[in-house]
């Protein structure tokens, strides 16, 4: 009997008229915009159904088709896929679109609608206890155990020969450990005891892969169907180990806590940025406010630290590999290295760092290249008009800075790797708004100064030491967006110990 299949078209079509009727007033602003052809309750679900790397070509397809505002539904939701410059000044700045979008809740399943994943009341809370340890101020203070960790990477590169190998699993060992002790607070010895420390730090970026595999494939996104993947059977196993590992971190700063005298508790509220960071970690901060229950403590202490030491580990890679891959930059850096700190293994400060113009150049151009956050999403929550439409509430913005970093109307040759880019009469001849890799008004990245530091600490010492090759070339390198921007290849690089 085919009733049954009856009855199910019956009901999605009535689903399909009642929900056009609802959003009558959106659809017909939306048809005011260009876009692809869209088919009913799917829209343009179907052209994100090939692999992630097909994901890049697609994008890029089709700003080239439709320009650089368009529409896409992916399924009943509208996203307005926006790459003017100008145009994402204004919308990433107004608090009409300070939500995240609804593709975000598939992150949020897994890190809480919190700093990452999370916005309104909530995202807004938990962002201001957190921030006065991601200061400039408080940064500062971190000199000590970043450079301490970056000891420990030295000492297990030294051994290594020349055989090519993967940096990132030795980076994000080290990122770990400095996240442990800064912003967790914990002591060394407390981060070796935590709990699948390992196991998390392997399978971090395999989490990223099924949150963006739902974002982006519309079958995944029906709950049943997840619920029956191979994907939804590894989250769980994931979010498992996340919940000890993370309830392992609050019970040791809960302890610590418990010999804090009222006078310390008081610090809570200081405007001293440095003072802060030398009492109380950002897990403190987030106990001693009251303010989180049980499950947002655990989830946000986890998102602490993942946003944090994953993404310092991949930018640091995508550096170092960036220097393999272009030993004419290499050299230009490591003279610029030499000259600052000469042959002294020695700590970097603050100082050193600022009279490095070129390290500066090289950081911005890998985050052109590979920026952490590659496609933004915000929620429209009242009509926003830009130059070439308006882009009606309930409907979303997609701002894919992955594809604006490399738009050759603002780029020459985007797709090569040159750090005189932003040398300054190439960034003062440049539309500023081209180059966003924190993203823009009140929801940017809250964490900059702090991978910022720790990224160039890295690979400061890791390029005074040893001259890196590869095995591969740039035109080898092959990326796709998984959340940030990922490597198919790894990092392989080899490295050869420069002489005194």
């Amino acid at each position: 009997m085919i009733w049954p299949l009856y009855f199910i078209i019956g009901a999605l079509s009535a689903f399909w008229l009642v929900w056009r009727y609802q959003n009558r007033r959106m659809i017909a602003m939306a048809s005011k915009i260009v876009g692809p052809p869209a088919i009913p309750l799917l829209g343009n679900a179907l052209l994100f159904m090939g692999q992630p790397e097909q994901f890049v070509k697609l994008l890029r397809d089709l700003t080239t088709k439709y320009g650089s505002v368009f529409k896409l539904w992916l399924g009943p939701d509208l996203n307005i896929v926006v790459s003017d410059p100008d145009d994402l000044k204004v919308l990433l700045a107004t608090p009409k679109t300070n939500s995240k979008g609804p593709q975000y809740k598939y992150m949020a399943d897994l890190l809480g609608g919190g700093i990452l994943s999370g916005s309104g009341p909530t995202w807004r809370k938990h962002r201001k206890i957190a921030t006065p340890n991601y200061g400039k101020r408080a940064i500062e203070t971190y000199s000590e155990v970043f450079n301490k960790e970056v000891n420990i990477l030295m000492e297990k590169l030294r051994i290594k020969n020349s055989e090519p190998f993967d940096i990132y699993y030795d980076i994000v060992r080290c990122t770990s450990f400095t996240v442990c002790q800064t912003l967790m607070g914990l002591t060394r010895e407390e981060a070796t005891t935590l709990p699948h420390l390992e196991e998390i730090i392997d399978k971090t970026q395999c989490e990223y892969d099924v949150i963006f595999q739902r974002m982006t494939k519309w079958y995944l996104q029906i709950d049943p169907v997840f619920w029956a993947s191979k994907q939804h059977s590894e989250q769980k196993r994931f979010m498992s180990i996340m919940e000890e590992f993370s309830e392992k971190i609050l019970q040791h700063r809960l302890e610590k806590l418990k010999n804090l005298d009222d006078s310390k508790r008081d610090l809570m509220n200081s405007e001293d940025d440095a003072v802060i960071n030398t009492q109380l970690s950002v897990i403190d901060r987030f106990i001693l406010s009251q303010e989180l229950d049980q499950d947002e403590l655990v989830k946000e202490t986890f998102t602490i630290f993942t946003s944090s030491q994953e993404a310092s580990a991949k930018i640091s890679s995508f550096l170092l590999l960036m220097m393999a891959y272009h030993p004419e930059c290499q050299a230009k850096l490591y003279d610029e290295i030499k000259t600052v700190i000469g042959n002294d293994d020695r700590c970097l400060t603050d100082k050193d760092l600022k009279k490095m113009p070129y390290l500066e150049m090289v950081f911005k151009e890998v985050l052109r290249l590979f920026p952490i956050g590659a496609i933004l999403q915000r929620t429209v929550n009242e009509d926003i008009e830009i130059s070439s439409c308006t882009l009606p509430a309930g409907s979303s913005l997609v701002a894919p800075i992955y594809h604006l970093h490399r738009d050759p109307r603002f780029w020459t040759k985007p797709e090569y790797f040159d750090p005189e880019r932003f040398n300054p009469e190439n960034t003062n001849n440049r539309n500023p708004n081209a180059y966003v890799p924190f993203s823009l008004g009140p929801m940017d990245c809250l964490g900059r100064f702090f991978g910022t530091k720790l990224v160039k600490t890295i690979c400061v010492r890791v390029l005074r030491e040893f001259e890196l090759t590869s095995p591969e070339t740039y035109d080898d390198l092959r990326v796709f967006i998984s959340v940030s921007v990922v490597s198919r290849n790894g990092f392989p690089v080899s490295l050869h110990r420069r002489k005194k």
